[in-house]
């Protein structure tokens, strides 16, 4: 090769520095996505659980009979259905999304989110856990909560209904803490 005469393209010395570059602005970069979008599939799911909870108190409002929203704890299925031992004592499927009857529904949360359960729910055959009742007075049986967690996150969120409203509302943990 001549002085004067040089080859095109970069050298592997190059070709490193800008993959170290783009790996470190990676490293700073993600942190901060983490932090702008932390808990918003958790909050999704609160958005389920919610509709969830409309759906139960709509449908035993406009049947006349209590609707009972169970949980399986430490997992992400949930289901409504009447409140009467036909629907619970384990002879309904539990895995179809709804029954033939059109009474029963049963659904997920979203992929790595799960139901925390507290002391004080029952359970019921099948391994469901009763969260709340919804009367056909719009009201509900008890006050209730229900933690949802995304796996390895910090991030909590409770959803809490008045029994004597049937408010449903949304809060991090540490707003339900702090009594805002």
């Amino acid at each position: 090769m001549s002085a004067g005469h040089q080859r095109p393209g970069y050298t592997l010395l190059e070709v490193l520095l800008v993959m170290a570059l783009l790996i470190i602005l990676t490293a700073v970069a993600m942190p901060t996505f983490d932090a702008m979008y932390g808990d918003t599939r958790v909050r999704g799911a609160a958005d389920d659980v919610r509709g969830a909870w409309a759906e139960a108190r709509t449908r035993s409002i406009d049947s006349g009979l209590p609707y009972k929203f169970a949980v399986m704890p430490d997992k992400s299925r949930f289901r409504i259905a009447p409140d009467s031992a036909e629907f619970w004592d384990g002879s309904h499927s539990s895995s179809d999304d709804e029954s033939d009857d059109g009474k029963a529904m049963a659904s997920t949360l979203p992929k790595g989110i799960n139901f925390k359960v507290g002391p004080g729910s029952s359970e019921e055959a099948g391994g469901w856990r009763a969260i709340v009742t919804f009367l056909p007075d719009g009201t509900c049986r008890d006050d209730a909560s229900i933690e949802l967690q995304e796996k390895d996150s910090k991030s909590i969120i409770v959803v809490t209904v008045r029994g004597l409203t049937g408010i449903v509302s949304v809060k991090t943990k540490k707003q339900q803490e702090e009594g805002r």
